[in-house]
C-alpha cells in the first residue's frame, strides 16, 4: 500500500512537472538591416557586404542570436534560430568633408522559436 501511495505521488508531481513545461511555442519571422563601414568605391562597398554576409552565414543558430534583436518579453529557444534570407544593397552617403563614400547594407531574414513568458 505504502509503494502504491508512493507511486502515485511521484507519477503526480512529475505530470504537474512536465505540464509547466509544455506551453505553446510559436515561429517568429523577422528581418532587420546591418550597415557596415563606408569605403571609396561601389566595388568596394559590395565586396564588404558579401563578406558581412558569408560572415553571418557562417554563425551557429546560438551565434546567430546573439547578433539579431528580439524581443526579451519572450522565452526564446536561442537553438532554434535560422537564416532564410540576405542580401545586400550599397547606399551613397557624404562623408563630413563632403567626399561620397559607398556604405554595404546588409538586409537579413530570419526564423526563430518563442514562447510568452506566463
Amino acid at each position: 500500500m505504502i509503494k502504491v501511495m508512493s507511486l502515485a505521488s511521484v507519477m503526480l508531481f512529475s505530470s504537474i512537472a512536465v505540464a509547466g513545461l509544455g506551453g505553446a511555442s510559436q515561429t517568429i519571422v523577422n528581418s532587420e538591416s546591418m550597415n557596415g563601414a563606408p569605403v571609396g568605391s561601389r566595388d568596394a562597398a559590395l565586396a564588404a557586404g558579401k563578406s558581412m554576409i558569408m560572415e553571418i552565414n557562417d554563425k551557429s543558430p546560438y551565434e546567430l542570436s546573439r547578433s539579431v534583436h528580439y524581443s526579451s518579453n519572450d522565452q526564446v529557444d536561442v537553438n532554434s534560430f535560422e537564416l532564410l534570407n540576405s542580401h545586400v544593397t550599397v547606399n551613397e552617403i557624404v562623408t563630413s568633408d563632403g567626399d561620397i563614400a559607398y556604405q554595404p547594407v546588409i538586409n537579413v531574414s530570419y526564423e526563430y522559436k518563442a514562447r510568452q513568458r506566463d
